[in-house]
């Protein structure tokens, strides 16, 4: 039997993310929605349309009550609070830390074995946070970032060749979950050749980098998109597939980085991040993933208790 907790599942993130998981749940499996007390009218209304949505076996519970935690064998975390008017970054990383530390120390409490996918924004910073304050193994926490940014690198691929979507392989992004994020050129093949034109992988990658605001400037945000990405990671773990997915992961001097949460090749099975996986990429690429890892370094800086030896 499996447990999976989403937190944060009255939000549009959250909602989607756990209507992904009921699909992967059986009969004897339970899905539990969780936000706070002031969403749980709302939330029950979501655990009965994700019910009719999956046509699931399994058993949706929502709740406001952190002890629902206890048992869970994955936990997705999508609780944070938007960027309000006036506010600064720096001001929504150390309110959205307090609440991630919150979180952290629950499931340490109350399933301490869990594998954590974090999906809240700074997403490798609050991966970081996450894991710090859970006190776990660094296996059992990742971040859903490059997942996301690697389907959307390949969409854009595709449509750059006028090919076929499936036609793409090694669209990869790695680095920081944000501007700092790194497309890598040099794993791509269309139809399983290395592309002649590499100006228009550089494009591809142009796009993937602004997506996120491209919907910002249009009055929107993603949360479809994400939701897939999160659950490919929850069925690498359910089914121990042990997938290599963009991932933000604790860094223990892969790619010449150490010390921080950043989107690198991860091996997802049944204990979480079974291996981080160094592939082959050229000098530049390295170095601008060096580069990613400064500027999440700078931005972790407000957080205490930070690693003052991470590159």
């Amino acid at each position: 039997m499996s447990k999976i907790t989403v937190i944060g599942a009255a939000g549009r993130v959250g909602s989607n993310a756990a209507r992904e998981a009921a699909g992967c749940l059986k009969h004897g499996d339970e899905l539990v929605l969780m936000d706070i007390p002031l969403a749980l009218n709302g939330l029950r209304g979501i655990a009965i349309d994700i019910k009719d949505a999956a046509l699931t076996d399994a058993m949706i519970v929502a709740t406001d009550d952190r002890k629902e935690i206890a048992g869970a064998d994955i936990v997705v975390v999508t609780a944070g609070k938007p960027r309000g008017p006036g506010m600064t970054r720096e001001q929504l990383l150390l309110e959205n830390s307090s609440i991630i530390k919150g979180i952290g120390q629950d499931i340490g409490k109350y399933a301490p074995c869990a594998k954590v996918i974090v999906v809240s924004n700074p997403m490798d910073i609050m991966a970081y946070v996450l894991y710090k304050s859970m006190g776990c193994r660094p296996n059992q926490v990742t971040g859903m970032g490059g997942a996301l940014d690697s389907r959307r690198y390949r969409k854009f691929l595709a449509q750059e060749f006028g090919c076929k979507i499936k036609d793409v392989e090694g669209a990869v992004v790695l680095g920081a979950h944000g501007e700092g994020m790194v497309p890598i050129t040099s794993t791509v093949r269309i139809k399983g050749k290395k592309p002649n034109d590499m100006e228009k992988v550089e494009e591809a990658g142009k796009q993937a980098v602004v997506a996120g605001k491209t919907m910002a400037d249009f009055g929107a945000s993603a949360y479809f998109g994400p939701a897939p990405a999160i659950n490919s990671m929850v069925k690498a773990i359910l089914a121990d597939t042990k997938e290599v997915i963009p991932s933000s992961v604790l860094a223990s001097g892969e790619f010449g980085i150490k010390g921080i949460f950043i989107g690198l090749p991860a091996k997802i099975g049944k204990n979480g991040v079974e291996e981080i996986v160094e592939i082959g990429i050229t000098p530049a690429e390295k170095e601008k993933l060096k580069d990613s890892a400064k500027s999440i370094r700078r931005a972790m800086e407000p957080i205490e208790g930070a690693d003052p030896n991470a590159n």
